[in-house]
């Protein structure tokens, strides 16, 4: 849901500044990989290989249609999530004339929001799933769908991005409750900045795409973590 609304916000936003332009908000893909959180109800995962070939196909009939340029909105950052993204996005910018762009992964692995984020009186470095943030975006976006028993949850924090953890389940690294960070912490204020950021990163990366600058890369951490995960195809 995230997603769609700052997308359809995103839009808004470039048509302000570029009323030449013609977007179209393409159907919600409801498809992602994770194996992290596959331990939890809700969570579907499907194979990396399956989701590369989605959105390969996808861009490649856009392009086929006269499309020029397509932007990737995921708020997914599972690393093998963003391996299929990144991989469909070479395959079909090396067959097809269109520019594809995915800006919230670099945004997110560069840590731009600790860098920009307003005081909150505590260290925020280590929310990471279901968290202080998503949490607030929720209580920002949706409250009537927050079960106010959030507001109970202990504070839990794990490195996933270690190489030890790569590969393993929350259950398997001993995470039972399915989230990282302290989403009892959580505040609609910080969602509404947060939400606001994440328009503004759409924003700003697909008017540079536009206008032929080259996009925000992936660390480099985050690009050798990607492609040490060989288990992942």
């Amino acid at each position: 849901m995230t997603a769609r609304d700052t997308a359809k916000e995103t839009i808004r936003a470039i048509k302000k500044k570029k009323p030449e332009l013609t977007c179209v908000l393409y159907p919600a893909i409801p498809l992602g990989y994770t194996k992290m959180a596959s331990d939890f109800p809700g969570t579907v995962s499907v194979q990396v290989k399956a989701l590369k070939m989605i959105i390969t196909d996808i861009c490649s009939s856009l392009s086929k249609f006269g499309f020029k340029y397509y932007v990737i909105c995921t708020f997914h950052m599972d690393l093998g999530h963003l391996k299929a993204i990144y991989s469909a996005m070479s395959k079909a910018m090396k067959n097809k004339p269109i520019k594809i762009i995915e800006p919230w992964g670099p945004y997110f692995y560069n840590k731009e929001v600790e860098k920009r984020e307003p005081q909150v009186g505590f260290d925020t470095k280590k929310e990471v799933h279901a968290c202080f943030r998503e949490t607030s975006l929720m209580n920002y976006q949706y409250p009537y769908l927050v079960d106010p028993s959030y507001k109970d949850l202990q504070s839990i924090y794990r490195d996933l991005y270690s190489p030890r953890v790569l590969g393993k389940t929350f259950k398997e690294i001993g995470i039972t409750e399915g989230y990282v960070g302290s989403p009892a912490r959580a505040d609609s204020d910080y969602g509404r900045w947060f939400f606001q950021q994440i328009v503004d990163t759409y924003t700003q990366a697909t008017l540079d795409m536009i206008e032929g600058k080259k996009p925000v890369d992936l660390p480099l951490q985050a690009q050798m973590l990607m492609r040490s995960m060989f288990w992942v195809r």
